[in-house]
């Protein structure tokens, strides 16, 4: 991850930008010119981001371009571009880029506000449903539709929502509730019911309108400011029996008499999930709850107050105010949001807008006579009588061919031909508007020419370089041989450092590394004691362990003050001496992966033929340097 997050660094550096302007040639690389406004591009990007000065150099940075171009070079001449590896991760990032503008920027901000205008209220409605599978038949879908309709021709008439309701609606809850839904916000119920309960009037019937669970009405019988959430602890007696009865009113009685809710919740509660967190409930707003305990929550006003025990489905319950919570303002519920909106049917409703406004600005044009060919076909037919070398869409200058059609339908049998083209068209615009997008927008284009040449980077450098130097084992052990020189300790010692933050804890700690106590005893022993780290093993000198003072002598001293203190064992003082090859091979690493790309960048030299114009490089060196 490391290496791969070196690499985009890199690229971000050395990626190659074209402006539309003539240019001059600066390099020409294996017979291709490279014009110097790409040069200027990336180097004047590297001025503002480095500060070593040798780096900054014209020159300096010219050799270090024209090793990522050599690279470069090497990738596309091995094909590295073809790998499904490459090409499946290229495109994972190219979706992440192209994502945002996918959405319409003015329709978010609209839904987010629509989302917190909504929330400030609750909706009190009733509803009747009639279901309808996903892929019903239009004859099977009007049938439904005029059911539902003559449900509401029968209210409007006189007859009563709520029978009605019991008699008709396929909401299994209708049977009980006469199909009142109680109060509820917005994000609690799928978006096209939550736009009718919102945009139809109290006391109004709806006229029937289609979700994913079949057709509906609504009955809006009230609209109120929103509560917001509540948390409270409670008390709960399952059942209701004479025996609860009782012992929820002697349960108030101590609550009365100062007794501590906590307490009678853990010792009375039959609700196993709260009652050791002293009744505690996490916070809810009033459509999370059943009604009957939702009302009694929201009724007390003030942290501390207790309700009258009161009877649910579920049993006796007394109720403790704990907190209340007002919706927030905009501004500080914006992020939640729009992190929201971007889910669910909203999250259709953006990509729809962007749909119509390409089918506006787009030239479309279908072959109706084409399209027919695909309809009523038999799919089970061993030869298919198919335009499929044919056109069967236009898209501007697009020609999109009937086979592109054939494929999709084959994996949407279950639509019907029309259908299946109507789906199959937005994503041919969805797929032209995506292709032309980096034309439309500069920056996109030069992101996503930094991402695919940084990919192909890094896999180039991972099979050439970084795999290689640490495979080839006896590589590095005779690189390490020959260079020992480099890799030696400077004055060290070998030393144990315990950092805590209690002078007495370090007083203890150095008694017991004073008595020689094995490290994983003294772990153990001062586990409790505020042990905030232990260091062990071989340290050179100037180790940032140490203090700038510190006077390294055998033994054990505590250094420090003020809640920092560290206790510092010296066993041995070491003097300057090369290291061992496991002491220091990620070094060793480090330096032979080097080598190798020195030497196979002097082979690349060799193979792909640069030339510099030097005219057009000493306009350069006179504007930089």
């Amino acid at each position: 991850m490391f290496k791969k997050l070196f690499i985009f660094v890199t690229i971000s550096l050395v990626s190659v930008f074209s402006y539309a302007q003539k240019k001059s040639t600066l390099l020409t690389v294996n017979g291709k010119e490279i014009p110097t406004s790409d040069f200027i591009t990336v180097y004047e990007k590297n001025l503002s981001i480095v500060n070593d000065p040798e780096q900054k150099d014209v020159t300096n940075y010219l050799e270090l371009y024209k090793n990522y171009l050599l690279k470069l070079e090497e990738a596309y001449a091995l094909k590295m571009d073809t790998v499904p590896s490459y090409i499946e991760e290229f495109n994972r990032y190219k979706k992440q880029l192209i994502d945002p503008y996918l959405k319409d920027d003015n329709k978010e901000k609209d839904l987010i506000k629509e989302a917190y205008d909504r929330m400030l209220k609750e909706v009190n409605a009733s509803h009747i449903l009639i279901r309808m599978k996903k892929d019903a038949s239009p004859e099977d879908t009007l049938k439904i539709y005029n059911k539902i309709l003559d449900a509401r021709t029968r209210i409007v008439n006189g007859e009563s929502f709520e029978s009605v309701a019991k008699e008709l609606s396929q909401d299994p809850s209708a049977k009980d509730n006469g199909g009142n839904l109680g109060y509820f916000t917005v994000f609690q119920m799928v978006y096209p019911f939550e736009n009718m309960a919102y945009n139809t009037s109290v006391g109004e019937i709806s006229m029937p309108f289609r979700t994913r669970f079949g057709y509906h009405i609504i009955k809006v019988n009230d609209i109120r400011d929103s509560q917001g959430e509540v948390e409270v602890a409670h008390i709960m007696l399952k059942d209701d029996t004479p025996e609860n009865q009782e012992k929820i009113k002697k349960i108030k009685a101590e609550l009365d008499a100062g007794a501590s809710f906590e307490t009678l919740a853990k010792n009375y509660s039959d609700d196993n999930a709260t009652k050791l967190k002293g009744g505690k409930l996490p916070k809810f707003s009033t459509n999370k709850m059943i009604p009957s305990f939702s009302e009694v929550a929201f009724a007390l006003n003030n942290p501390g107050d207790i309700s009258e025990p009161f009877k649910t489905r579920f049993g006796w319950h007394i109720i403790k105010m704990i907190k209340k919570y007002p919706v927030g303002s905009y501004e500080s519920l914006k992020p939640e949001l729009a992190n929201k909106v971007k889910q669910g049917q909203r999250a259709k409703i953006l990509g729809r807008s962007v749909i119509d406004r390409l089918f506006k600005e787009y030239n479309i044009e279908e072959e109706s006579e084409v399209i027919n060919a695909f309809k009523g076909m038999d799919w089970d037919a061993e030869n298919l009588d198919l335009p499929l070398s044919k056109t069967i869409l236009r898209v501007n200058e697009s020609l999109i061919p009937a086979s592109a059609f054939y494929e999709y339908y084959k994996s949407n049998k279950k639509l019907n031909a029309q259908l299946a083209f109507n789906k199959f068209k937005e994503e041919e615009v969805l797929n032209y508007y995506k292709e032309k997008l980096p034309e439309q927008y500069p920056d996109l284009k030069q992101t996503l020419k930094e991402y695919r040449e940084g990919l192909l980077l890094f896999d180039l450098m991972q099979d050439k370089v970084w795999k290689k130097a640490e495979q080839d084992t006896l590589g590095l052990e005779n690189y390490y041989n020959q260079h020992k020189d480099k890799y030696w300790w400077k004055d060290s010692v070998d030393a144990v450092v315990i950092t805590t933050d209690k002078e007495e804890n370090a007083k203890s700690i150095k008694e017991l590394l004073s008595n020689n106590v094995p490290l994983d005893s003294i772990k153990k022993q001062i586990k409790t004691k505020g042990l905030h780290a232990v260091k062990s093993g071989t340290f050179e000198r100037d180790n940032t362990l140490f203090p700038q003072e510190f006077k390294f002598i055998e033994g054990v001293s505590i250094t420090g003050d003020n809640g920092q203190y560290k206790v510092i064992k010296i066993n041995e003082l070491l003097k300057a001496h090369p290291k061992k090859f496991e002491e220091t091979r990620g070094r060793v690493i480090s330096d032979y992966q080097d080598f190798i790309e020195k030497n196979w960048l002097v082979d690349l030299r060799s193979k792909y033929p640069i030339k510099l114009n030097e005219k057009a490089f000493k306009k350069l060196k006179r504007k930089y340097n």
